[in-house]
Order: C-alpha cells, then sequence, then structure tokens
C-alpha cells in the first residue's frame, strides 16, 4: 500500500485576490494529490486563525509564506512513510503538534490543507472516488448508518450584499432554491438563467432589501415558474453586521430595537415564503435569539453559522476552513445527527478553483449546500463536480 513520500506547498491567489495555499501530496507510487484552502473572513469574529505573515507591505499583511514555510520545512517531513489511511491519526497529530484552542500556531489553514491532501491522497490509494471514501470514512468515525441516496440540496446565490458585496444592501445574501422535484441538473440550469434574467431586468438597481425580493420574485414568474411552488427563497442576514445595540437597515428610516426588527423578519418571512434563513439576529443578541428560535424555528430551516446557536437552531451552516481537519468535521456532523439536527455544508469566504466540499457534502448527505452565486469558476468547479457525481450514482 503506498505511502507518503513528501508533501509541499506554495502560495496562490484566492478569488478576492490574496493569498491563500495550495499543497501536493506524493506518494512513493509516484501518484499525488492537489488540494487548495479557501481563506477566513479577516473582519468576522471565528474560533479559529489562520497562519498569516502580516507584512504590511505585502498583500496587506495577509502572505501566506510563513504557512507555506511550516508545511515544507516542518510538517511534511514528520508525515514521510505514513499511509495517508490514517485520516484520524494524522488529523490529531496535528491538533496536538498545534497545541492551540483557536489553531493559531500552525493556523487552520496549514492543518485544514494537510488534512484535505491526506484524505483525496486516501481516497486515491482506494481507488474510489472521494464522496464514496469520505462516506465510508465517516461511517467508521461516527458508526451511524449513510447511504448515498441523494444530492444535497443548493443553495444559489443570486445577490450579495454587506461589505464586499454586488449591491449597497444590509442582508448579505439573497438566494434561492429550486424545488427537489427538479434533478440537480436541471435546479441548475434554472438558476443559471434565474441569476441572469434577474439582471437583465433590474439592472441591479434596488434601494431597499425588500425591493431585492421582490425583484427575486419577479424574475422568478416572468420565467413562467411559480413562486414558492418551484423556486424558493432564502436570505442570509448576517446581521451581525448591520447590529450596533439596534438593527439598521435601509426598509425602516430609524433604527430597530430587537422586537420590531423581529417583527419586521415574520413579516417577509410570510410574504416571501421563506424556508431557509441564516443569521437572522446578531449572536450576541441573547434574548431575541432565544425567543426567536422558539418561536418559529419548528416552521422552516432556521440556520446559523455560529456553533454557540446551534442548540437554538433547526440548522448548522458548516465550513471545513472555520473547523480545521477533516476529522473534526466528521465529528461536528456526527454531533448534528445524534442531535437531530440538519447542517448546511458551505465553501469559505474566499474560495479557490477546489472541488473537495463537493464531495464531503455529498459523502455527509448534508440538507443544503452553499458555494456561492452559480457563476464564477471558484463557484461553478464545484457545482459541476456536482454534476459528475449525479451521474456516476444515476441521480438524473
Amino acid at each position: 500500500m503506498a505511502v507518503i513520500k513528501k508533501i509541499v506547498a506554495n502560495e496562490i491567489i484566492n478569488s478576492l485576490g490574496y493569498p491563500t495555499l495550495q499543497g501536493k501530496l506524493f506518494l512513493d507510487d509516484n501518484r499525488f494529490v492537489i488540494s487548495n484552502i479557501s481563506s477566513l473572513d479577516s473582519d468576522a469574529d471565528l474560533p479559529v486563525k489562520e497562519l498569516r505573515d502580516n507584512e504590511k507591505n505585502r498583500y496587506n499583511g495577509l502572505g501566506s509564506k510563513k504557512a507555506v514555510s511550516y508545511i515544507n520545512d516542518l510538517i511534511g517531513s514528520k508525515l514521510v512513510g505514513v499511509s495517508p489511511l490514517k485520516q484520524a491519526e494524522i488529523d490529531n497529530w496535528l491538533l496536538k503538534a498545534d497545541g492551540t484552542k483557536d489553531k493559531s500556531r500552525l493556523g487552520v489553514n496549514t492543518i485544514s490543507l494537510i488534512s484535505k491532501l491526506v484524505a483525496n491522497a486516501g481516497a486515491l490509494i482506494s481507488d474510489k472516488q472521494p464522496y464514496v471514501y469520505l462516506n465510508e470514512k465517516f461511517i467508521q468515525s461516527s458508526h451511524l448508518t449513510l447511504e448515498l441516496k441523494k444530492l444535497p440540496t443548493p443553495l444559489f446565490t443570486l445577490l450579495t450584499g454587506g461589505k464586499g458585496g454586488q449591491t449597497d444592501l444590509d442582508f448579505k445574501e439573497f438566494l434561492i432554491f429550486p424545488s427537489s422535484a427538479f434533478p440537480y441538473n436541471q435546479s441548475y440550469q434554472i438558476s443559471v438563467d434565474l441569476y441572469h434574467n434577474l439582471r437583465k431586468l433590474f439592472k441591479m438597481k434596488f434601494f431597499t432589501n425588500l425591493d431585492a425580493l421582490d425583484a427575486i420574485k419577479q424574475s422568478v414568474e416572468s420565467m413562467n415558474l411559480h413562486f414558492g411552488q418551484d423556486i424558493f427563497a432564502s436570505i442570509n442576514f448576517q446581521a451581525a453586521s448591520y447590529f450596533n445595540q439596534r438593527y439598521t437597515i435601509k426598509d425602516k428610516e430609524q433604527p430597530l430595537v430587537s422586537e420590531d426588527y423581529i417583527k419586521f423578519i415574520k413579516e417577509i418571512i410570510k410574504k416571501y415564503l421563506l424556508l431557509v434563513i441564516i443569521d437572522p439576529l446578531e449572536e450576541n443578541d441573547l434574548r431575541a435569539n432565544k425567543g426567536f428560535s422558539e418561536d418559529i424555528k419548528k416552521d422552516f430551516y432556521l440556520a446559523s453559522s455560529k456553533s454557540s446557536l446551534f442548540n437554538q437552531v433547526t440548522t448548522a451552516v458548516l465550513k471545513l476552513n472555520e473547523i480545521g481537519t477533516v476529522t473534526e468535521f466528521f465529528d461536528r456532523v456526527t454531533k448534528l445527527i445524534n442531535n437531530k439536527l440538519n447542517y448546511i455544508i458551505s465553501s469559505g469566504h474566499a474560495e479557490t478553483n477546489d472541488d473537495f466540499v463537493a464531495d464531503l457534502s455529498v459523502a455527509l448527505q448534508s440538507d443544503f449546500i452553499k458555494f456561492g452565486p452559480p457563476v464564477h469558476s471558484e463557484n461553478v468547479t464545484k457545482y459541476n463536480r456536482l454534476l459528475d457525481i449525479e451521474k456516476e450514482l444515476k441521480l438524473s
């Protein structure tokens, strides 16, 4: 059985124009795998830290040469001769070598890249597709039964707001998902058509968040599809970005206290038939979060990317690069399943043309996936990978 011969890394550029890591793992039979890692949102309050160079005169301090050096000069040599099939052992060794709660010594970017390389190499050695291999590894670690019988439902981003968004809107993402009556390949086609149709009809001119929702609804109907039947709406609010003791949004002249803001959110849910909403409230608005979740979470998918809120929602949003290793990701999903919670597997903040997350989402049979707009290569490579898997599993 093949073992690791060499691991090398280099600095590449992510979808936002800043450095991230690419790695190559060579086996002693001369086969190799390549993986990239997406980057964290540097403005977000996250429980893990990336290893960055902090050289102000280079990429605004976001260079990754230090992480590259750690892999090439320290970590890689320690894994020579080790079988990639030992995913859990390698992942646990990485965490022990880091030794910090937030992965700040080696960096979550360094740790995640090595873990992904090992997983891809394990699939290669086993002569199995990554989603099949990852599914088997998950079953071994979780002792759960998880059949490969469906593709996750894709949440397609049509518009983005917030900092760095395409629009000057408050809500972070305006998303849709086609009915499960459509096979994945048709869902993708419809969503691409809708993405372009929305821009053709409305020229990206929206003054309020409700303007954007109205435009999406009209775009759906202009394609002879039924809003709330063929196509459903979803919003990733990321409310923390417009919360400062009160919620300030363009739809209201004055900032809203929690009670009035929740009333507004409930009105949106009812009017636009929302079935999936993500982070509608700021994480530290504790009383509001508790009351909101107890009141309405049974009616639809109330999701959060904040682990501190997982006991108050029905659905967790999971990103590998915000967790760390593949083994830790498996553990997180196992806990969610055992607690009868759903999960959305999401790509990262600043992505690359790496499709590992598509295989991971199928392997773990997530309820939904969130890979961004149905355009641009860093997203399309993941959606296209699902087209391949759909054919392989004979789901179309």
